[in-house]
């Protein structure tokens, strides 16, 4: 179960109340359910407006939080499959929880009678709510087994993919479910849903941080090796400076380090675990973060001293032309893998076309080649079987 002090978030609110209205004038056999946890007390009995006005605020307040907790424990479970639009979490032999609210299952919502629009409403629903909730999540437990499938997704295409899913949202505020109906009495309010929404960069940083991926568990590795190399116990606070002052007194340690990181990224690219250009992205945005990292200070003047800084060794490290250069290369990458992957594929092509472009023996052939072993030669595609020639019947 996942915990959190968060409050909820205020697009969240704004979602989930136009959510459930849809819900209850599509499907208005579970709008006695819904209200049990969503519809607002009264509080007729409380003769005093201010005071009757306060119990109000605390009910709303409180349902709200039911359902931004219950939400919590369902979708970072299943949010890949919400971003990709994945039906199967809704077949039979699924086991994922599709209770997205509160004693509703959708995977029986599914098998409904209903059109392509409804369903199509409800997956912009479950990414919009998805997507809300994401930055209140602090463990990458919450995930749950999705965490696993976050290794395996293209970095790129994942971002792309928020970018599209975010930009795609924007037209679900002008559709609507089948039913026309005002929301019900009753739900605590009705809000213009498209303000507020995180963006693509800030989902993707967050997951990003939490679950790692393949670049973030190569750095995790580099880093334990590295540790074990220089003596440095992870688990106790060490000092930057003291830790490069001992590297840069023993150089000839410093450059087996620099040898043993170069040849575990060059094994790794080489079996395809990471891209080239995702590594450069990687440190491109490492070094925007360095530039107000502690301690930075005092490694830029070392590697001063040693000629590493600025013009004629003697000023600071220039993060900006270090950028610059890393986008120069990252898209220099991007261009050698698109053309390999080019090159594979014109050879995957032709391939193909020398196999169509094989000739196959003939029937009579075959037979001949099983019966006797005798070689033939092989009838070119297209070529019609010889026929066998009549027998003489006139007798000598």
């Amino acid at each position: 179960m996942t915990s959190t002090n968060e409050e909820p978030p205020e697009e969240f609110i704004k979602i989930i109340n136009d959510f459930i209205c849809d819900i209850v004038n599509t499907f208005p056999e579970y709008e006695g359910l819904i209200n049990k946890w969503w519809k607002l007390k009264t509080f007729d009995d409380i003769e005093d407006e201010e005071e009757r006005n306060t119990e109000i605020a605390k009910d709303k307040e409180k349902r709200i939080n039911f359902i931004f907790k219950h939400s919590l424990t369902i979708y970072p479970l299943c949010f890949f499959e919400i971003l990709y639009k994945n039906s199967d979490i809704f077949k039979e032999e699924s086991t994922i929880n599709t209770e997205f609210l509160p004693g509703v299952s959708f995977k029986y919502l599914w098998q409904l009678d209903i059109s392509d629009k409804t369903r199509e409403t409800i997956w912009k629903y479950l990414q919009l709510i998805a997507i809300s909730i994401i930055g209140c999540v602090r463990n990458k437990e919450a995930f749950g087994n999705t965490s696993k499938l976050f290794e395996n997704i293209d970095e790129d295409d994942f971002k792309n993919k928020l970018e599209e899913t975010l930009e795609k949202m924007q037209g679900l505020f002008d559709i609507n479910f089948d039913s026309s109906d005002e929301c019900p009495e009753g739900v605590p309010f009705n809000n213009d849903k498209s303000e507020g929404m995180p963006s693509a960069n800030d989902i993707h940083s967050h997951i990003n941080n939490m679950l790692g991926g393949k670049l973030g568990d190569l750095a995790k590795e580099i880093a334990e090796d590295t540790a074990n190399d220089l003596n440095i116990n992870m688990d106790s606070p060490t000092d930057i400076k003291g830790v490069f002052q001992s590297i840069f007194k023993n150089p000839g340690k410093l450059m087996g380090m620099v040898k043993n990181v170069g040849d575990k990224l060059d094994s790794k690219i080489k079996s395809g675990d990471i891209k080239q250009s995702e590594l450069i992205a990687e440190a491109t945005e490492i070094m925007n973060k360095m530039k107000n990292m502690p301690g930075m200070g005092d490694i830029q003047s070392m590697l001063s001293k040693m000629g590493m800084g600025g013009a004629a060794g003697g000023g600071k490290v220039n993060m900006n032309a270090m950028q610059s250069q890393l986008k120069r290369n990252m898209k220099m990458a991007q261009m050698k893998e698109r053309m390999k992957s080019k090159a594979e594929s014109q050879q995957q092509q032709l391939q193909q076309q020398e196999l169509k472009q094989t000739p196959v023996l003939t029937d009579e052939q075959l037979i001949s080649v099983f019966s006797t072993g005798e070689k033939v030669e092989k009838t070119p595609v297209g070529a019609k079987p010889l026929k066998k020639g009549k027998k003489n019947k006139n007798k000598t």
